[in-house]
């Protein structure tokens, strides 16, 4: 068993920064990392204002302008160009693409449990895409979750009405339309919310009526850990300008706790 975990395509659980603070829980997470919004010339935000037009479409979010996907090592030439190439992959030779995810899985998998520790995948680290529609032809048609059915998978989603496995927990993230967000929370769905809140501030304990836990202490979004029909706290990542910058939009991702 190798040392460090190496994959085609997915990235190590001790390299990306919010799969570190899974470390604490005996998680190990791997993340795939597509290029974000349109910025591949495909586009795996569908939801979000596209980032090559500046895009401002009032029924779609502004989240991609200030995506995290750009912060850290997101600003790195290489690291933007393999999330492009691995993006023009998934679109153009998805097959390949599929096989060499399956195997990344599988490799993970036996990594973690070699070292104790409970592998689970974020499939969508910066895009949005609907893996439970995504048939695998090399395995007779499966979904990724159905030749997984014991590993656990998470992603945020600003999608609605997805019908995904018992295998794969989603949390749709709010990006303005309370009318949607409500119906969201009304199914009992954990729903994240960018606070205007910065660094170690805490959120208040209950918003909306419902309970908030605070998001940033881990990246692990599944039921046993949030627990259910919870406000997921999320801190913005963004300067104090544009966070009222954004709040001062008809429809803003940024929500006001007071």
């Amino acid at each position: 068993m190798n040392k460090h975990y190496k994959g085609t395509l997915l990235s190590p659980p001790n390299t990306n920064l919010k799969a570190q603070k899974n470390l604490g829980l005996k998680v190990h997470t791997y993340f795939l990392s597509l290029a974000p919004s349109d910025i591949s010339g495909f586009n795996v935000c569908p939801i979000a204002n596209k980032i090559s037009i500046k895009e401002d479409h009032k029924q779609k979010s502004n989240c991609s302008a200030v995506c995290v996907a750009f912060n850290g090592n997101g600003n790195y030439p290489n690291v933007i160009k393999s999330r492009i190439n691995k993006t023009k992959r998934f679109f153009e030779d998805r097959n390949n693409f599929l096989n060499d995810l399956i195997l990344d899985i599988f490799k993970a998998v036996e990594y973690s449990k070699f070292y104790g520790f409970e592998p689970t995948f974020r499939l969508n680290s910066y895009s949005d895409i609907k893996w439970e529609n995504i048939k695998i032809e090399s395995f007779g048609g499966s979904t990724i979750f159905e030749l997984f059915p014991d590993v656990t998978f998470y992603d945020y989603t600003k999608h609605t009405n997805r019908k995904t496995p018992s295998n794969y927990h989603l949390t749709y993230s709010h990006w303005g339309k309370w009318n949607t967000t409500k119906k969201q929370m009304k199914k009992g769905l954990n729903v994240a919310m960018v606070f205007n809140t910065k660094k170690a501030d805490k959120f208040n304990k209950m918003f909306m009526g419902l309970n908030v836990v605070d998001g940033d202490k881990t990246d692990l979004r599944t039921a046993q850990n949030d627990g259910i029909n919870t406000i997921v706290g999320l801190r913005a990542k963004m300067s104090k300008a544009n966070i009222q910058n954004e709040l001062q939009k008809e429809i803003s991702f940024v929500v006001n706790q007071a």
